[in-house]
């Protein structure tokens, strides 16, 4: 019965790119209930990003033979492009912008410890997590599935290099608004958006927002600068 009501609903193609992320999206919004179960159960509540991450993996895995885009491979020339895209994105970042545009209020963020070998393990699975999951799941969701869908219900016929600039806007916009720091956010999505729109490979939108993620997170722990976590 359920999975009649999800056909109802979605497509097979609609699902595997929307629920990875909006399962990751519903436990970051359930976080503080999550870290208060956990540590209740006397795990603390260090496990919540692992446990977002995981899950997040489970689908991808779950829906692995769905993802046509990913089959397609970037050249070197492309992966370059993504590379130095990623660390522009990155750049962007950073700018110390005013709040009205996101920025920071200048409150001092605690940072995670790191004093034992497990404050470095929750550590790492907060990096990798940033770094290696949320770059797929978003860029399926943001690029692959949502860009193109605002151009047509039949997206997945919707070639990238066709993708119109509503589309990217709107779906730039959107992405925006999931992230604090907006006009960063707006920045990067349209980046992102388009790589996809001028390489037609999903793997270069990825690659670029690993390496944006990779290095923010480094930069986050070897500079202290934790309100950008």
């Amino acid at each position: 019965m359920m999975t009649a009501l999800l056909d109802s609903w979605f497509t097979r193609h609609e699902r595997a790119r929307i629920f990875p992320f909006v399962g990751f999206i519903l436990l970051l919004a359930l976080e503080p209930w999550l870290a208060a179960a956990l540590t209740w159960l006397g795990a603390g509540a260090e496990p919540t990003y692992l446990l977002r991450s995981v899950c997040a993996l489970l689908l991808l895995l779950y829906f692995r033979r769905d993802y046509l885009e990913l089959r397609v491979t970037p050249t070197f020339n492309q992966a370059l492009a993504a590379l130095l895209a990623g660390w522009l994105v990155f750049l962007l970042w950073i700018i110390p912008y005013p709040t009205w545009l996101g920025g920071h209020d200048g409150r001092i963020v605690a940072a995670m410890p790191m004093q034992s070998s497990a404050d470095v393990f929750w550590l790492m699975c907060r990096w990798s997590g940033s770094a290696l999951v949320v770059p797929v799941i978003e860029e399926l969701f943001w690029r692959a599935y949502l860009m193109r869908r605002l151009d047509s219900a039949d997206f997945m016929s919707v070639v990238p290099a066709t993708v119109t600039a509503y589309a990217i806007a709107v779906s730039s916009v959107l992405f925006a608004v999931e992230h604090q720091l907006w006009l960063a956010g707006l920045l990067a999505g349209l980046v992102y958006a388009w790589l996809y729109r001028r390489f037609q490979v999903l793997w270069v939108s990825i690659l670029a927002h690993v390496t944006t993620n990779a290095v923010l997170g480094l930069w986050v722990v070897y500079g202290g600068h934790w309100q950008y976590w």
